[in-house]
Protein backbone atom coordinates (compact mmCIF):
# COMPACT_ATOMS: atom_id res chain seq x y z
CA UNK A 1 0.00 0.00 0.00
CA UNK A 2 1.47 3.57 -1.19
CA UNK A 3 1.95 5.74 2.14
CA UNK A 4 -0.49 8.49 2.70
CA UNK A 5 -0.82 11.62 1.09
CA UNK A 6 0.55 14.44 3.79
CA UNK A 7 -1.60 17.40 3.99
CA UNK A 8 -0.83 20.84 4.98
CA UNK A 9 -3.84 23.69 5.01
CA UNK A 10 -3.12 26.97 4.71
CA UNK A 11 -6.17 29.56 5.38
CA UNK A 12 -6.70 32.22 7.42
CA UNK A 13 -9.83 31.43 8.66
CA UNK A 14 -9.85 28.58 11.14
CA UNK A 15 -13.81 27.43 9.95
CA UNK A 16 -12.90 26.98 6.98
CA UNK A 17 -9.61 24.93 7.52
CA UNK A 18 -11.43 22.74 10.18
CA UNK A 19 -13.98 22.32 7.07
CA UNK A 20 -10.97 21.03 5.00
CA UNK A 21 -9.96 19.25 7.61
CA UNK A 22 -13.40 16.78 7.90
CA UNK A 23 -13.50 16.44 4.45
CA UNK A 24 -9.64 15.22 4.00
CA UNK A 25 -10.93 12.96 6.84
CA UNK A 26 -13.43 11.28 4.31
CA UNK A 27 -10.59 10.37 2.03
CA UNK A 28 -8.43 7.03 2.05
CA UNK A 29 -4.24 7.76 3.15
CA UNK A 30 -4.47 11.72 3.53
CA UNK A 31 -3.01 12.72 6.88
CA UNK A 32 -3.36 16.15 7.76
CA UNK A 33 -0.19 16.93 9.03
CA UNK A 34 -0.57 20.33 9.76
CA UNK A 35 -2.05 23.84 9.38
CA UNK A 36 -1.45 27.91 9.18
CA UNK A 37 -3.43 31.33 9.10
CA UNK A 38 -1.23 33.23 7.29
CA UNK A 39 2.20 33.39 5.00
CA UNK A 40 5.02 34.04 7.88
CA UNK A 41 3.38 31.10 9.61
CA UNK A 42 2.77 28.57 6.93
CA UNK A 43 6.58 29.12 5.32
CA UNK A 44 8.59 27.84 8.12
CA UNK A 45 6.12 24.76 8.66
CA UNK A 46 6.41 24.14 4.87
CA UNK A 47 9.96 23.73 5.13
CA UNK A 48 10.24 21.67 8.41
CA UNK A 49 7.42 19.30 7.80
CA UNK A 50 7.99 19.17 3.69
CA UNK A 51 4.55 18.14 2.71
CA UNK A 52 3.38 16.88 -0.20
CA UNK A 53 0.50 19.30 -0.92
CA UNK A 54 -0.22 22.37 0.46
CA UNK A 55 -4.10 23.17 0.33
CA UNK A 56 -3.41 27.19 0.00
CA UNK A 57 -5.88 29.91 0.35
CA UNK A 58 -5.28 33.15 -2.03
CA UNK A 59 -6.24 35.99 -0.13
CA UNK A 60 -5.42 36.06 3.29
CA UNK A 61 -4.62 39.29 5.42
CA UNK A 62 -1.04 40.60 4.89
CA UNK A 63 0.58 38.45 2.06
CA UNK A 64 -1.20 36.70 -0.04
CA UNK A 65 -1.28 32.42 -1.00
CA UNK A 66 1.19 33.46 -4.07
CA UNK A 67 3.58 34.58 -1.58
CA UNK A 68 4.53 31.90 0.08
CA UNK A 69 5.67 29.85 -3.67
CA UNK A 70 8.34 32.55 -3.08
CA UNK A 71 9.22 31.93 0.63
CA UNK A 72 10.04 27.93 0.74
CA UNK A 73 12.77 25.79 -0.72
CA UNK A 74 10.30 22.59 -0.20
CA UNK A 75 8.39 22.39 -3.13
CA UNK A 76 5.38 20.27 -2.22
CA UNK A 77 2.06 20.25 -5.01
CA UNK A 78 -0.32 23.15 -4.49
CA UNK A 79 -3.83 23.43 -4.79
CA UNK A 80 -5.27 26.92 -4.45
CA UNK A 81 -8.45 27.30 -2.31
CA UNK A 82 -9.99 30.58 -3.04
CA UNK A 83 -13.79 32.39 -3.36
CA UNK A 84 -12.25 34.12 -6.33
CA UNK A 85 -12.25 32.68 -10.05
CA UNK A 86 -9.84 35.75 -12.10
CA UNK A 87 -6.50 33.80 -9.98
CA UNK A 88 -7.25 31.27 -12.13
CA UNK A 89 -4.51 31.84 -14.59
CA UNK A 90 -1.92 33.14 -12.43
CA UNK A 91 -2.30 30.21 -9.67
CA UNK A 92 -1.62 27.72 -12.91
CA UNK A 93 1.32 29.95 -14.21
CA UNK A 94 2.55 29.14 -10.59
CA UNK A 95 2.22 25.35 -11.30
CA UNK A 96 -0.73 24.65 -9.29
CA UNK A 97 -1.70 21.39 -9.59
CA UNK A 98 -5.29 22.37 -9.18
CA UNK A 99 -7.87 25.42 -7.72
CA UNK A 100 -10.95 24.79 -5.70
CA UNK A 101 -13.31 27.22 -5.79
CA UNK A 102 -15.13 27.77 -2.76
CA UNK A 103 -17.68 27.02 -1.96
CA UNK A 104 -16.62 23.41 -3.46
CA UNK A 105 -18.37 19.83 -3.20
CA UNK A 106 -16.55 16.86 -1.23
CA UNK A 107 -16.00 14.92 -4.68
CA UNK A 108 -14.27 18.18 -6.23
CA UNK A 109 -12.07 18.28 -3.30
CA UNK A 110 -11.61 14.13 -3.96
CA UNK A 111 -10.98 14.63 -7.66
CA UNK A 112 -8.21 17.37 -6.48
CA UNK A 113 -6.69 14.71 -4.56
CA UNK A 114 -6.60 12.16 -6.79
CA UNK A 115 -4.94 14.80 -9.55
CA UNK A 116 -2.08 15.34 -7.17
CA UNK A 117 -1.68 11.61 -6.63
CA UNK A 118 -1.30 11.44 -10.33
CA UNK A 119 0.88 13.93 -10.19
CA UNK A 120 3.08 12.93 -7.44
CA UNK A 121 3.47 9.84 -9.18
CA UNK A 122 4.41 10.26 -12.39
CA UNK A 123 6.35 14.18 -12.26
CA UNK A 124 6.86 14.34 -16.30
CA UNK A 125 2.84 14.12 -16.23
CA UNK A 126 2.41 18.32 -14.45
CA UNK A 127 2.51 19.94 -18.03
CA UNK A 128 -0.15 17.54 -19.45
CA UNK A 129 -1.85 18.26 -16.32
CA UNK A 130 -1.77 21.56 -16.12
CA UNK A 131 -3.07 22.02 -20.24
CA UNK A 132 -6.08 19.66 -18.77
CA UNK A 133 -6.90 22.12 -16.08
CA UNK A 134 -6.30 25.31 -18.32
CA UNK A 135 -8.76 23.81 -20.73
CA UNK A 136 -11.04 23.55 -18.50
CA UNK A 137 -11.85 26.72 -17.07
CA UNK A 138 -11.29 28.01 -20.44
CA UNK A 139 -14.55 28.41 -21.36
CA UNK A 140 -15.14 30.37 -17.74
CA UNK A 141 -12.67 33.00 -19.20
CA UNK A 142 -14.06 32.86 -22.88
CA UNK A 143 -17.32 34.43 -21.01
CA UNK A 144 -15.94 36.46 -19.11
CA UNK A 145 -14.00 37.93 -22.48
CA UNK A 146 -17.32 39.23 -23.75
CA UNK A 147 -18.47 41.18 -20.79
CA UNK A 148 -22.32 41.77 -20.99
CA UNK A 149 -22.39 46.15 -20.64
CA UNK A 150 -26.33 46.51 -22.13
CA UNK A 151 -28.84 44.87 -22.72
CA UNK A 152 -32.86 44.95 -24.05
CA UNK A 153 -36.31 45.37 -22.50
CA UNK A 154 -39.32 45.16 -23.60
CA UNK A 155 -41.98 48.19 -22.09
CA UNK A 156 -44.76 47.82 -24.25
CA UNK A 157 -44.10 47.51 -27.84
CA UNK A 158 -40.84 49.27 -27.42
CA UNK A 159 -37.24 48.19 -26.31
CA UNK A 160 -35.46 49.86 -23.93
CA UNK A 161 -31.43 49.71 -23.88
CA UNK A 162 -30.39 49.40 -20.32
CA UNK A 163 -26.68 50.20 -19.54
CA UNK A 164 -25.36 47.38 -16.95
CA UNK A 165 -23.55 50.26 -15.11
CA UNK A 166 -27.20 51.43 -14.07
CA UNK A 167 -27.95 48.37 -12.53
CA UNK A 168 -27.93 48.48 -8.99
CA UNK A 169 -28.94 44.77 -8.37
CA UNK A 170 -30.40 41.73 -10.71
CA UNK A 171 -32.76 39.64 -8.51
CA UNK A 172 -35.17 36.14 -9.29
CA UNK A 173 -38.79 36.33 -7.63
CA UNK A 174 -41.27 33.41 -9.07
CA UNK A 175 -38.66 32.06 -11.65
CA UNK A 176 -38.24 35.49 -13.48
CA UNK A 177 -34.84 37.61 -13.30
CA UNK A 178 -34.88 41.22 -13.36
CA UNK A 179 -32.62 44.39 -12.86
CA UNK A 180 -33.30 46.79 -10.38
CA UNK A 181 -32.72 50.38 -11.30
CA UNK A 182 -32.46 53.79 -10.01
CA UNK A 183 -35.49 54.49 -11.99
CA UNK A 184 -37.03 51.26 -12.77
CA UNK A 185 -37.48 47.47 -12.11
CA UNK A 186 -37.16 45.60 -15.36
CA UNK A 187 -37.29 41.70 -16.12
CA UNK A 188 -35.04 40.53 -18.37
CA UNK A 189 -34.21 37.07 -20.73
CA UNK A 190 -30.86 35.98 -18.64
CA UNK A 191 -30.83 33.23 -15.92
CA UNK A 192 -28.87 34.85 -12.76
CA UNK A 193 -26.02 32.05 -13.52
CA UNK A 194 -25.69 33.15 -17.03
CA UNK A 195 -25.45 37.39 -15.52
CA UNK A 196 -22.92 36.35 -12.68
CA UNK A 197 -20.71 34.33 -16.39
CA UNK A 198 -21.39 37.89 -18.25
CA UNK A 199 -20.86 40.78 -15.91
CA UNK A 200 -18.25 42.99 -15.45
CA UNK A 201 -16.68 40.77 -12.02
CA UNK A 202 -15.11 43.76 -11.37
CA UNK A 203 -18.30 45.34 -10.66
CA UNK A 204 -21.21 42.52 -9.96
CA UNK A 205 -20.52 39.98 -7.41
CA UNK A 206 -23.19 36.76 -7.32
CA UNK A 207 -24.22 37.53 -3.15
CA UNK A 208 -27.02 35.24 -2.97
CA UNK A 209 -28.15 32.65 -4.89
CA UNK A 210 -31.48 34.67 -5.84
CA UNK A 211 -28.87 38.22 -5.99
CA UNK A 212 -26.19 39.93 -7.87
CA UNK A 213 -25.20 42.89 -6.91
CA UNK A 214 -23.44 46.17 -8.30
CA UNK A 215 -20.60 46.74 -5.54
CA UNK A 216 -20.23 50.35 -7.49
CA UNK A 217 -23.28 50.93 -5.38
CA UNK A 218 -22.76 49.84 -2.01
CA UNK A 219 -23.05 51.48 1.00
CA UNK A 220 -23.10 49.52 3.89
CA UNK A 221 -23.25 45.84 4.85
CA UNK A 222 -25.26 45.30 8.18
CA UNK A 223 -25.52 41.75 9.93
CA UNK A 224 -28.17 38.87 9.47
CA UNK A 225 -29.30 36.17 11.11
CA UNK A 226 -27.44 32.98 11.71
CA UNK A 227 -24.32 34.44 9.59
CA UNK A 228 -26.11 36.14 6.52
CA UNK A 229 -25.56 39.69 5.94
CA UNK A 230 -27.73 42.37 4.47
CA UNK A 231 -25.62 44.89 1.50
CA UNK A 232 -27.23 48.42 1.49
CA UNK A 233 -27.25 50.03 -1.17
CA UNK A 234 -26.74 53.71 -2.38
CA UNK A 235 -30.10 54.49 -3.63
CA UNK A 236 -32.89 56.96 -2.20
CA UNK A 237 -34.62 53.39 -0.84
CA UNK A 238 -31.65 52.19 0.89
CA UNK A 239 -32.58 49.28 -0.69
CA UNK A 240 -30.95 45.89 1.40
CA UNK A 241 -29.87 43.22 -0.87
CA UNK A 242 -29.27 39.95 0.65
CA UNK A 243 -26.15 38.23 1.20
CA UNK A 244 -25.98 34.37 2.18
CA UNK A 245 -23.88 32.87 4.88
CA UNK A 246 -21.67 30.69 2.44
CA UNK A 247 -21.20 33.69 0.14
CA UNK A 248 -20.37 36.94 3.22
CA UNK A 249 -16.43 36.04 3.00
CA UNK A 250 -16.13 36.29 -0.33
CA UNK A 251 -18.53 39.68 -0.28
CA UNK A 252 -16.42 40.93 2.70
CA UNK A 253 -13.46 40.49 1.09
CA UNK A 254 -14.23 42.38 -2.23
CA UNK A 255 -15.48 45.43 -0.06
CA UNK A 256 -12.29 45.42 2.08
CA UNK A 257 -14.00 44.43 5.24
Amino acid sequence: MTAPLRVLLVDDEPLARARLRRLLGAIERVDVIGEAGSVPEAAPLVDSLRPDLVLLDVQMPGEDGFALLSRIAHRPAVVFVTAFDHYAVRAFEEHAVDYLLKPFRPERLAAAIDRVRGVLARPDELARQLQQILASVGPARADRAETLERFTVRIGQKQLIVRADDVLWFGAEDKLVFAATLADRHYVNFTLDELERKLDPARFVRVHRSAIANLDHAAALRPGFAGTWRLQLDDAGRTEVPVSRSRARAVKERLGA
